[in-house]
C-alpha cells in the first residue's frame, strides 16, 4: 500500500470502512507510535499519521499495519472481543451508510501529474484490490469478479435456430427463437486462502453466469434459450511492479469449467487451465488471458473444435474515461492464416442519475454463448451496469 503524500492526498473510495482505530486502543493491543509492524512502511509511521488519510480503505490498512488484528484477537479474551464488537457495531454501519462515490478521483490524480493521464489506472487498480480486501474483511461477503450487468433488450441479426456439434450433430430448440431477447451476467468471487505465501497472494473461488432469455417470446412462455455456468478456482498475485512506462498489476493462474447444463444433443462444455497478466498504463488496463484446454475423450467431447473458433486466449483492454465512464474491448482470434476467426466485444458504461450506470454492448463473433460457439453472432444491447471492471 502506498502511503506517500500524493496517495494520502488523492486516494478516495466509495466505501468507508469501520472503526479499526477504536478497536485497537479499546483492546489495548496498539503498538507504540514509533514502531510500525510492517518494516516496508515508512519509518516513524504513527496512528496519528493514519488518522490523516482521507481514504477509508487506506486508513484501515494503515491502522492494521500498526495493530495486527489477527494477533490482537488471538491474545484477547472472548468477552473483551465481544464487548468491543458490540460497542462499535452501530458505529460501523453508520459509516457505511454515509459512504458516497467520489466522481473526481480520476481527475484529481491526473491533475497532480505532469501528464494528465499518468498513473490513473494503476491508482484505480490499487484502490479496487484494497476495497476487495476491506469489504470481505468487514462482511465476509462475496466481492465482484467480472462485470455484472442486465441488458433488458438486445437484438441479434441472425439467431442460430439450429445449433450444431461435430459429435452430436444438428439440433433444434423446442420453441421459436426471436431476434429480441434479454441478456444478463452475474459474477462474484470469494477468497479461500488469503495471505498465502505472502500478503499479495490470494486463492479465490469465482463464479460467472450468463443467461440469454427470450423474454419477449410470449407465445412460447418466454423461455431461457441458453445459460452458461462458469465456476473457477484461481491463484492471484497482486504484483504492482513498475515496468517500463506502466505497472504490472497482477498475475493469475487457475482451473476453469464452463458448461451450459444441457443434456445431449444441446450439451456444451470444456475445462481449461487459464492464466492472466494485467498491465496498467495511464488510463488503460490491458489483460491477456491465455488458456490450455484439458483434453477429453472423443466419446465425451461435446465441442471438439471449439478452439478453431475461439482460439487460445482473450485479449482485453479497459479505458477509464472518467470515474464513472468506462470503455472496454475484448478480442479473440484463432491465430490461423487459413479460415481465420475473429470475435470482438465492445462495452461502454456511463452514468444515469446519481446511483445507476447505463451500459451499451456490441458483440460480433463466435463463442458469445457455448451453444453458439461455432456460429457467428452479431448482437447489440442496452441496459444497466451493476458492477463494472473497476
Amino acid at each position: 500500500m502506498d502511503f506517500s503524500p500524493r496517495s494520502l492526498r488523492h486516494a478516495r473510495s466509495p466505501m468507508i470502512p469501520l472503526v479499526a482505530f477504536c478497536l485497537s486502543p479499546a483492546l489495548g493491543f496498539g503498538q507504540s507510535d514509533d514502531s510500525p509492524a510492517d518494516p516496508s512502511l515508512p519509518a516513524g509511521l504513527t496512528l496519528q499519521d493514519c488518522a490523516l488519510i482521507d481514504d477509508g480503505i487506506q486508513r484501515l490498512a494503515c491502522y492494521d499495519s500498526l495493530n495486527d488484528p489477527v494477533e490482537a484477537r488471538e491474545q484477547a479474551e472472548q468477552e473483551d472481543v465481544r464487548q468491543a464488537e458490540e460497542a462499535t457495531d452501530t458505529f460501523a454501519y453508520d459509516a457505511l451508510a454515509e459512504a458516497s462515490d467520489d466522481e473526481d478521483l480520476v481527475e484529481e490524480i491526473a491533475r497532480d501529474s505532469e501528464d494528465e493521464d499518468d498513473g490513473v489506472m494503476a491508482a484505480l487498480v490499487q484502490r479496487y484490490t484494497a476495497a476487495e480486501k476491506a469489504v470481505f474483511s468487514f462482511s465476509g461477503s462475496f466481492v465482484g469478479h467480472r462485470p455484472t450487468y442486465i441488458l433488458p433488450i438486445t437484438w441479434v441479426d441472425t439467431p442460430n435456430e439450429r445449433p450444431v456439434s461435430p459429435r452430436l450433430g444438428e439440433t433444434a430448440y423446442d420453441h421459436s427463437v426471436d431476434n429480441e431477447e434479454a441478456k444478463y451476467q452475474i459474477s462474484f468471487k470469494v477468497p479461500l486462502l488469503t495471505g498465502w505465501l505472502d500478503d499479495r497472494t490470494t486463492l479465490w473461488f469465482g463464479y460467472t453466469q450468463q443467461s440469454f432469455w427470450q423474454v419477449y417470446n410470449t407465445d412460447d412462455s418466454a423461455p431461457f434459450r441458453e445459460t452458461n455456468y462458469e465456476p473457477e478456482i484461481f491463484l492471484r498475485y497482486q504484483a504492482d511492479y513498475d515496468m517500463g512506462p506502466g505497472t504490472l498489476s497482477g498475475l493469475t493462474v487457475g482451473f476453469n469449467h464452463q458448461s451450459n447444463g444441457q443434456s445431449e444433443p444441446r450439451s456444451r462444455s470444456w475445462n481449461r487451465i487459464i492464466g492472466s497478466v494485467g498491465y496498467s498504463y495511464n488510463r488503460w488496463l490491458f489483460l491477456v488471458k491465455p488458456w490450455y484446454r484439458l483434453p477429453e475423450s472423443d466419446s465425451e467431447d461435446d465441442n471438439p473444435d471449439i478452439e478453431r473458433f475461439l482460439g487460445h486466449a482473450d485479449y482485453l483492454a479497459v479505458y477509464k474515461l472518467t470515474e464513472d465512464r468506462t470503455l472496454s474491448l475484448k478480442l479473440r482470434n484463432n491465430l490461423r492464416s487459413e479460415n481465420n476467426k475473429t470475435s470482438v466485444e465492445f462495452g461502454y458504461s456511463f452514468p444515469m442519475g446519481d446511483t445507476i450506470r447505463g451500459f451499451f454492448q456490441y458483440y460480433n463473433g463466435y463463442g458469445e454463448s457455448l451453444i453458439d460457439y461455432n456460429e457467428r453472432i452479431q448482437r447489440v444491447g442496452v441496459g444497466i451496469m451493476l458492477n463494472d471492471w473497476l
